[in-house]
């Protein structure tokens, strides 16, 4: 998946998929290995723009970020919920943390994978999405 795919499939978001993907997020904090790997991952990003990154890939990755969390309110207030929503918020802020992992050209496969992983089973209803780094 690339970041305008990404972005793409954010804009498709029902109401539905936003209160189906904050519960998925709700229900992936009960386990602490899976919070676990997802910081690994979110910590490898920010090491990434850190160590590796120049100052535009730094921007541009904050800024598809904000971008992210920005569509999806917009999204869910064109579809009619009332803002302030914690379900929005949450969805929110995890689509950031994929988006900037995406704007990362060079991130390597496996943490590209764990970057998507939780976002991809808070989403995925067992039906018909699929995402991967691919």
């Amino acid at each position: 998946m690339d970041l305008a795919r990404f972005t793409e499939e954010l804009r498709c978001l029902s109401v539905e998929d936003i209160r189906s993907c904050a519960a998925g997020l709700d229900a992936q904090e009960a386990s602490v290995a899976d919070e676990v790997v997802q910081w690994q991952a979110e910590l490898t990003v920010a090491r990434l723009l850190h160590s590796r990154g120049t100052r535009a890939e730094t921007q541009r990755a904050n800024a598809s970020a904000h971008g992210a969390a920005r569509l999806v309110v917009e999204v869910a207030r064109r579809r009619g919920v009332e803002l302030p929503d914690s379900d929005v918020t949450r969805v929110a802020r995890a689509a950031a943390r994929v988006a900037r992992g995406l704007s990362l050209e060079a991130l390597p496969g496996p943490f590209m994978e764990l970057v998507l992983a939780r976002w991809a089973r808070a989403v995925d209803t067992g039906a018909h999405r699929e995402i991967s780094a691919a």
